[in-house]
């Protein structure tokens, strides 16, 4: 039905990159490409930026497609979309599409945050589109597109800002959660809900997104050098764009490269894990920690950001306890932990502060710590508040006059 696609690979540089191309005819879109790769490639945002800011562009074209409307030859004539065809394309970039895995399903509508997001992606790429087609004629239709910019603009959801929203807030894992997770993903459990041969690899990933809150993109960049059994020691490293590795989907490791210690217990099932089980299915040279079981063409290949994602979706399911449940709500997990221990070390906040960016691998003063502990500081001020209430009333216990 739609000739408009994305297209994913990998250079010979190891770069991954993205195209929006007519499938039909296998051409890629002059504009929205130039306008990729100018305004994202050229200026060093992250692939998951670009291929973000493609898919967003690509619905754009889809709904040009749909409704025949040829954006660049109206632009050069001075017509611009009118009341009608803007509310279709709120209409239409407010639904699913099949680019993206939308979480919001049940309506059938994505979120509006994600329609803001969509919204604001084509008003900069039109605006971009009107300057470099019209070049120093622009100023002769600026009042006609200045009146389109702010109809699409009264159409866009409003930005509310839900920081302090209460799913935001409670990110991390009840203590009760943590306890069923631990049981579930027991290679001995009778309701472990993987199969016998994936069980004990699954459970070291998340000891290690346990123990180390690491990320996932840090997991399963990790290779098996990068281990030092001696030192119990792990080293996350960035290996952006690495050529030996055949993942299209590339994990990424956001934070800075750091070394961590391993406890004893997961330095021992490390080593047991890549001795007996992941021998058993390495195919050629592979350096990943954690590989594709899978029979087929990516037996024994890194295992993938889908894969891991089926593991976690998997463990979701498997108890009420830890419906909702992701991988990053383990790393929540660790900081909150984290500042009940240190807490209890009578630790001043400002180490605190520091270890805790060294260990996550964050830039010194960068302030995501604030982020990541706002369960344990939500708790400490609702202490703060209920010891000032009993002072307060004390103070105001005798007096009962008005």
């Amino acid at each position: 039905m739609y000739k408009i696609k994305i297209d994913k690979f990998r250079l010979d540089s190891g770069e991954r990159y993205c195209i929006v191309t007519n499938k039909e005819t296998g051409i890629p879109l002059y504009y929205p490409n130039l306008y990729i790769t100018t305004q994202f490639r050229n200026n060093g945002h992250a692939l998951a930026t670009i291929e973000s800011k493609a898919v967003n562009i690509t619905i754009f074209y889809r709904f040009l497609e749909k409704n025949d409307i040829d954006i660049e030859t109206r632009i050069l004539k001075g017509i611009f979309l009118s009341g009608g065809e803007i509310d279709s394309l709120v209409s239409y970039l407010g639904a699913l599409s099949e680019l993206r895995n939308n979480i919001n399903v049940g309506l059938g509508h994505v979120s509006k945050k994600t329609l803001r997001n969509r919204i604001n992606s084509i008003l900069s790429y039109t605006t971009w589109l009107v300057d470099e087609l019209l070049q120093y004629d622009s100023s002769r239709y600026k009042t006609s597109f200045s009146k389109m910019i702010k109809a699409i603009e009264v159409r866009r959801p409003r930005n509310h800002d839900n920081k302090n929203s209460e799913d935001n807030q409670n990110k991390t894992l009840k203590d009760d959660s943590v306890v069923c997770l631990m049981k579930l993903i027991d290679p001995q459990s009778p309701s472990n809900p993987f199969k016998p041969d994936v069980r004990n690899r699954n459970a070291i990933i998340i000891m290690i997104l346990i123990e180390l809150g690491i990320r996932r993109g840090e997991l399963l960049n990790i290779k098996i050098e990068d281990i030092n059994f001696q030192k119990k020691r792990i080293c996350i490293r960035r290996r952006a764009d690495e050529v030996s590795d055949p993942r299209l989907n590339q994990p990424l490791v956001k934070t800075l490269s750091r070394e961590l210690p391993l406890s004893e217990e997961l330095a021992s099932r490390l080593m047991e894990y890549i001795i007996h089980d992941r021998k058993l299915y390495l195919k050629g040279k592979s350096e990943f920690l954690f590989l594709t079981y899978k029979n087929g063409p990516c037996q024994g290949k890194p295992l993938s950001i889908s894969g891991y994602q089926k593991i976690i979706s998997k463990i979701s399911m498997s108890d009420r306890l830890l419906r909702g449940f992701s991988g990053h709500k383990l790393r929540h997990t660790w900081n909150y932990d984290f500042s009940r221990f240190m807490d209890s070390q009578n630790q001043s906040e400002r180490k605190q502060e520091v270890m805790r960016e060294k260990l996550m691998g964050w830039k010194e003063g960068s302030g995501t710590a604030a982020t990541y502990n706002r369960r344990f500081i939500e708790e400490q001020a609702d202490e703060a508040s209920i010891r000032l209430q009993k002072i307060l009333g004390r103070k105001g216990g005798g007096n009962t006059n008005d």
